[in-house]
C-alpha cells in the first residue's frame, strides 16, 4: 500500500483452529476486481506446508505460467496418506514450468522457531515483486514486538539468501 497500489486479502477457512488448513488470497495491482481471482488466472501460489500446495494448483494459469513457491516442510497426519515425492513433481509439472521448492527446515532448525517459515517465504518471493527488503522491514516493525521482529526480519533475510 506504501507503494500506491490497491491491495485486498481474502481467506477461505477449514479447521485452522484444529490444526486445519487456510487458504489466503492477497491481491494487489493498479485495479482489482474481487479479493478471490478467478480459477487459472494466479500469477504466483505460495505453499507453507508441501501438501497444502495441491489443493490451490486450480487457481494455476492453464499455460503453466504461474510461479509456485512450495516451502519444502511437510506436516504429516498420523491416519493419513503423505503423497509421495513423485506424485509431487508429477502435479506440480502438469500446472507450470516455474516451480521454486524453498529449503526452510535447515533455517527454522537454526532458529527453533516452527513459525517463521512465512517470513522466509516472503524473503525469498521478493526477488518476484515490486517490493523491497526496507518495504517489508518497516511493515515488519509496525506488527511484530522486539524478540520477534527481531526474530522475523532474520528469517526474511535468510529467505532473501536463498537460490
Amino acid at each position: 500500500m506504501r507503494k500506491g497500489y490497491k491491495v485486498i486479502s481474502s481467506e477461505k477457512h477449514g479447521l485452522s483452529q484444529r490444526g486445519g488448513k487456510v487458504t489466503c488470497f492477497l491481491r494487489f495491482g493498479d485495479k482489482i476486481a474481487s479479493p478471490i481471482p478467478l480459477i487459472g488466472s494466479v500469477d504466483m501460489i505460495i505453499a507453507t506446508e508441501k501438501a497444502c500446495i495441491l489443493d490451490v494448483l486450480e487457481f494455476a494459469k492453464p499455460d503453466r505460467s504461474s510461479k509456485i513457491i512450495v516451502a519444502e516442510y511437510e506436516k504429516k497426519s498420523q491416519n493419513s496418506d503423505y503423497p509421495s515425492e513423485e506424485y509431487f513433481a508429477k502435479v506440480l509439472n502438469e500446472n507450470s514450468e516455474n516451480i521454486n521448492l524453498v529449503p526452510v527446515l535447515p533455517i527454522v532448525a537454526k532458529y527453533t522457531n516452527l513459525k517463521i517459515i512465512n517470513s522466509i517465504i516472503l524473503g525469498y518471493i521478493l526477488r518476484f515483486l515490486p517490493i523491497s527488503e526496507e518495504d517489508i522491514k518497516k511493515s515488519m516493525s509496525q506488527h511484530f514486538k522486539k524478540e520477534l521482529l527481531v526474530l522475523n526480519q532474520k528469517a526474511l533475510e535468510e529467505g532473501i539468501k536463498l537460490e
